[in-house]
């Protein structure tokens, strides 16, 4: 029986660029696409926020950065319409959202 050494073989024949290529596309592969939002559709996400500003109400919002999805759970401090922003105050910090890469939004009370 012919014993062979199987991918430890080839390992060392990689070159640097090739494995940087690899992990690069393996990372990509979690990649999620940026939300596509009409202007109803942001308009009722505005509406929707205006309403747990109103109310104080805390928020789960899932976030688009950096190609990933990104769960903030808080209570918003200030909404800007105009400029389509929000501030959030979270445990930890205050963060500024955008509301075009708002994924989903929960509201409770």
């Amino acid at each position: 029986m012919l014993k062979d050494r199987g991918s430890k073989k080839w390992t060392a024949m990689m070159l640097t660029e090739h494995v940087k290529d690899i992990r690069e596309w393996y990372e990509s592969g979690n990649d999620i696409p940026e939300p596509q939002y009409d202007e109803f559709s942001l308009n009722a996400l505005a509406d929707e926020l205006n309403i747990a500003f109103q109310t104080r109400s805390t928020v789960q919002i899932n976030y688009w950065g950096n190609k990933r999805a990104e769960k903030y759970e808080g209570q918003i401090i200030e909404l800007l319409p105009n400029e389509q922003v929000m501030k959030l105050r979270t445990n930890e910090f205050n963060i500024l959202l955008h509301l075009k890469y708002v994924i989903k939004l929960d509201i409770f009370n």
